[in-house]
């Protein structure tokens, strides 16, 4: 398999370029995909606890406002969460400092480094593992008035991964000794000269 490096070798040159801001059809449907698994999501959460325990005000109006504040305070918290194991493996597989920003509409984590396969699809799939397995844990502990507040993380912990789903999808069907440079605004991965010569280059943007 391909080894990390720093710079792209010489044989290898691009074969696809992803952007979600600018692929409207992609966009379109990562955010569809993202809706239906907020849905399931919602609706599995409602047959372990029912949703109306998260708007009840059986324990005081005081509690409740806690409970929602805790839950927004979450959820900003976890987009930040998310992206910092994106970029925890980004450093341990690149050995260099992850770049990170926020757009004003979401926030992100890239790199200049060039990944194999193998640990671009541990980069990108690492925050729904790490986080589902936490999240989870917690909701195992958590009274039913609190589960909503905590279950609310976990459906965007898996909903807001649809981006990273897509790429890995996408990323799979290509050829094994692929390498990719993700800026965390947009992603363009390479092949060697022998495989990109049997294609053009594809753009989803």
């Amino acid at each position: 398999m391909t080894e990390n490096c720093i710079a792209l070798p010489d044989n290898y040159r691009a074969v696809r370029h992803i952007n979600l801001q600018k692929d409207k059809k992609a966009l379109f449907f990562v955010n569809g995909i993202s809706l239906i698994i907020l849905i399931l999501a919602a609706g599995i959460g409602h047959q372990i606890v029912p949703i109306q325990t998260f708007y009840s005000m059986e324990k005081g109006i005081v509690l409740y406002v806690i409970k929602f504040l805790v839950t927004i305070g979450g959820m900003i918290l976890y987009i930040f969460l998310h992206e910092l194991v994106h970029g925890i493996f980004i450093k341990h597989y690149s050995s260099i400092r992850p770049i990170y920003g926020f757009t004003g509409m979401y926030a992100y984590a890239g790199s200049s480094a060039y990944f194999n396969r193998k640990s671009y699809l541990v980069i990108a799939l690492a925050p729904i593992v790490v986080w589902g397995i936490v999240i989870t844990v917690a909701l195992i502990f958590v009274p039913a008035y609190w589960f909503w507040a905590v279950y609310i993380i976990q459906i965007i912990n898996i909903g807001g991964a649809a981006g990273d789903l897509y790429v890995t999808w996408v990323i799979t069907s290509l050829p094994e000794d692929i390498l990719i440079q993700d800026s965390g605004l947009s992603m363009t991965i390479y092949s060697s000269e022998h495989n990109a010569s049997q294609g053009g280059i594809a753009n989803d943007q």
